[in-house]
């Protein structure tokens, strides 16, 4: 038996916000917020026995010893769902109504209940909220017997650290919370416990996820809580950094004030939609960092406005955010928290300040650069919350006030702040110096493994199977190519495969060469399986994979395969991949559920120069044994400033003169002119594969043969889809749709000048089968850019048995800048329809 250990000389009151509550002298084995290192022991109850305690007759739970409490309205109990939040107890050791000391153990599935996850992580409040079983334990030593109905329970504080990043669906949490004292001064008590809290993964991992101090609740009638002074605490006098950390922010954002909508965009990842001018970047994420909104039965988004903004200012001119939610019965939270005694947990509040400080991090524009990432509290720094004052049905209204004291720019974006909640008027919560960073993240972590088909090889122990694939595009660098990428795990980017809809590898097939060895020699086998109903078979002009795709999937294992030696490793610094040129036949058509793609990559030569690397490699596609493609092909990897001083193709006089030329007709795309949209006869591809959107001049008899010249141009949309998929934090147009621009303009001289009128149901061959082509790439079409002109000229015109051969060279510019070049480009049309 353990017994009571009082303080009587504690000062209990709530009218006494500046009352130090000090937990007692604790023995060895129970002081800080650390494992007692004891097994769980005692009694244990399974999940619907934890809702009889916060819904049922206690006595049913902990026998006929409590049955005299059954009769009060009010208890100490733990919440209801959706609040309750631990799954089931594992022990526990204490005396049953001797309010003495003890031990309770819990455990928490992650994920058992999904209305508080977010991007499959458990918000910061909540990992506290989950540790709410010193309810159970203060009941189970007999609190009520003393309270008897009139007294409730309030968390008055604590001092927590926050351990790694925030738990994950899959992890399971277990408790060992302890009570260390008590404290009583007339009919008041206060006790005094501590937790530590620790994280089992999926692959049976065991880390520390939370440690929690000090922590401090009481038991108070209706008057003493309404009574209560609040925190005394004020930014005025408070003593802050004197050589703060203010890094400049990125973008300076124009907005004082936030409507819900605008927060609730800013939740759903639409931070253009918030914050608008000067964050149009953020149109090409994948997952921009965002936060909480939960569902209509639960919604977790707990600010409903924005009053004030301020980058700068505020009472320490430093930086400043201030909040509103409307508070009503109908809140969700007062259902389960608790039962006849409702009121908001200070965990939730602590959300909602950490939802504060994620809008203002972000009104920084630091989110801008940093796709796929997501904001968490600092680990490993002590956080002192205080609570003086309750938010329940009947309180009006919840003010959320954030003071910036530090701000960084990175490599981690952080901001440390004092947060402040009152209620009514009341100073009901604070916390000192809490932290927020944002950290990088991975949208293909919140997605479900895919299960292995197909044997996959291994190297070195690791398994390229499809989630080492899908990683490549959205995961974890490491997931993608083993513990040699680890260094890319954090703010350093490293090179991706596109994304879908723009991924067409199904899986890696063989593999020979070493992993991480930069060397010519390496091979990679890889498949693609072609679909019977896909995007761009829908959108294709004829029903046959566009040669935009059919290159993606011919270039992409060569990506693979850069990354699979090592390519990046090879330099310190950050380096962008991009396509140089090539040289290739296509030497057949894939229609419809064509079958199985193989893909024969080999690295054929390697050279490095001042941080630059460039990559030879061999290519040959096939199905069922039957060549479709081969080509030559050149990658390079480049610093970020080496992309962005390249200095386009050379121009000759001809060239511009083609691009400048004064325009002869005008023929908007996007009005669906019949002529080049027949069912039934040729017709171009549909609105996402289309990459023209006008003609601005046909001129039929010029260029060098007389055969004809065409300019054409496409807006650039910075919400443009391919940006999204290609690649992931590194936006960039793909080139085989900047050549898909050229096939689309010759295709549209085909149209226009009806060279087709003596062919019957004729229709294109996407890319003139048999036909050498070369591509040139020197720049890149990126968000940022406004207008992508394609210039064309006929090079040949040939009649044929089957239908005609068109052949031409063509150029790409973009903002007048020329960046692409290809001749021996040929579309081929054929009868018999689509």
């Amino acid at each position: 038996r353990t017994e009571p250990r009082l303080v009587n000389e504690a000062k209990v009151s709530l009218q006494d916000p500046s009352a130090q509550l000090t937990a007692p002298k604790l023995p060895a084995s129970v002081s800080g917020a650390k494992s007692t290192g004891a097994q769980p022991s005692g009694p244990s109850f399974s999940r619907q026995q934890l809702m009889t305690h916060s819904d049922g007759l206690i006595s049913d739970l902990f026998g006929p010893a409590f049955e005299s409490q059954d009769q009060y309205l009010r208890q100490v109990r733990m919440p209801k769902p959706p609040m309750l939040l631990a799954d089931r107890v594992l022990g526990l050791r204490a005396s049953p109504s001797s309010m003495g000391l003890g031990v309770i153990w819990t455990a928490t599935d992650v994920g058992s209940q999904s209305w508080y996850l977010h991007q499959s992580y458990m918000p910061a409040g909540v990992l506290i909220e989950a540790g709410q079983a010193d309810l159970m334990l203060i009941s189970y030593l007999g609190v009520d017997a003393h309270n008897q109905g009139e007294r409730v329970y309030r968390l008055l504080g604590c001092e927590l650290t926050y351990h790694g990043d925030l738990p994950r669906t899959g992890d399971t949490l277990n408790f060992e919370i302890c009570l260390d004292g008590h404290a009583a001064q007339a009919d008041v008590r206060l006790i005094f416990f501590h937790y530590a809290c620790t994280n089992t993964d999926l692959q049976s991992n065991t880390r520390k996820q939370l440690s929690v101090r000090n922590g401090q609740a009481g038991f108070f009638t209706d008057a003493e809580l309404a009574a209560s002074a609040g925190c005394l605490w004020a930014p005025e006098t408070q003593t802050i950094e004197a050589q703060p950390t203010l890094d400049a922010v990125a973008v300076d954002c124009p907005l004082q004030s936030l409507t819900r909508a605008q927060i609730e965009a800013f939740a759903d990842g639409a931070l253009h939609t918030c914050f608008g001018a000067g964050f149009e970047r953020a149109q090409t994420h994948t997952r921009s960092p965002c936060i909480a909104r939960g569902d209509a039965a639960t919604p977790t988004l707990l600010l409903d406005r924005v009053t004030v903004l301020q980058l700068h200012g505020g009472p320490w001119q430093r930086g400043y955010l201030r909040a509103e939610l409307d508070i009503y019965p109908a809140r969700w939270f007062f259902e389960g928290h608790f039962k006849n005694d409702p009121c908001m947990p200070g965990t939730l509040m602590f959300d909602a300040c950490l939802q504060a400080m994620a809008i203002y991090l972000a009104a920084c524009g630091y989110t801008l650069k940093r796709d796929g990432w997501r904001f968490q509290p600092v680990p490993e720094l002590n956080y002192a919350l205080q609570c003086r004052g309750q938010v329940t049905p009947q309180s009006k209204i919840l003010v959320t006030e954030v003071f910036v004291e530090e701000r960084s720019a990175g490599p981690l974006p952080t901001i440390y702040a004092d947060l402040l909640c009152t209620v009514d008027g009341l100073k009901a919560f604070h916390a000192r110096r809490v932290a927020l960073q944002l950290v990088p993240d991975w949208p293909l972590q919140a997605l479900p493994s895919t299960v292995e088909r197909t044997p996959s090889p291994v190297i070195d122990g690791f398994v390229f199977d499809e989630n080492s694939l899908a990683a490549c595009a959205l995961g974890k660098p490491s997931a993608a190519f083993g513990p040699m990428y680890s260094r890319f795990d954090g703010p350093m980017r490293v090179a991706r495969l596109p994304s879908p809809p723009y991924l067409f590898i199904s899986r890696i097939k063989e593999i020979h060469g070493a992993i991480g060895v930069l060397k010519a020699g390496a091979k990679v086998v890889a498949e693609y399986d072609v679909p019977y109903d896909v995007w761009y078979l829908t959108e294709n002009g004829t029903r046959h994979m566009p040669f935009a795709v059919l290159l993606e999937a011919a270039l992409q294992p060569c990506g693979w395969l850069s990354s699979y030696v090592g390519s990046a490793l090879s330099v310190d610094e950050e380096v962008g991949f991009r396509n140089l040129d090539g040289e290739g036949t296509v030497l057949a058509e894939l229609a419809a559920n064509a079958g199985t793609l193989c893909t024969e990559v080999e690295l054929t030569a390697v050279s490095a120069s001042a941080g630059m690397i460039i990559e030879t490699f061999a290519v040959r596609c096939s199905l069922a044994g039957k060549e479709v493609y081969r080509l030559r092909t050149v990658f390079g990897f480049f610093p970020p400033e080496a992309l962005a001083a390249q200095a386009g193709l050379a121009i000759s006089e001809a060239q511009r003169e083609l691009f400048e030329r004064q325009s002869n007709l005008q023929i908007d795309l996007a009005i669906a002119p019949a002529a080049f949209f027949r069912v039934s006869c040729l017709r171009l591809a549909g609105p996402m594969l289309r990459m023209i959107d006008r003609i601005e001049g046909v001129w039929p008899h010029a260029g060098k043969a007389g055969l004809g010249q065409i300019r054409t141009v496409k807006d650039v949309n910075i919400d443009e889809w391919f940006f999204k998929a290609h690649f992931f934090q590194d936006p960039v147009q793909p080139g085989s749709l900047g050549l898909e621009a050229m096939l689309q303009t010759l295709q549209c001289f085909v149209i226009q000048q009806n060279l087709s009128h003596q062919i019957e149901s004729p229709r294109f061959q996407t890319l003139a089968l048999g036909q050498a082509h070369q591509w040139k790439y020197r720049g890149q079409v990126l968000p940022g850019h406004k207008r992508v002109h394609t210039t064309l000229e006929i090079t040949e015109l040939r009649r044929e048995e089957t239908g005609m051969l068109v052949l031409a060279s063509a150029s790409l510019w973009a903002d007048g800048q020329r960046i692409y070049e290809a001749t021996g480009l040929a579309v081929r049309v054929l009868g018999g329809g689509y």
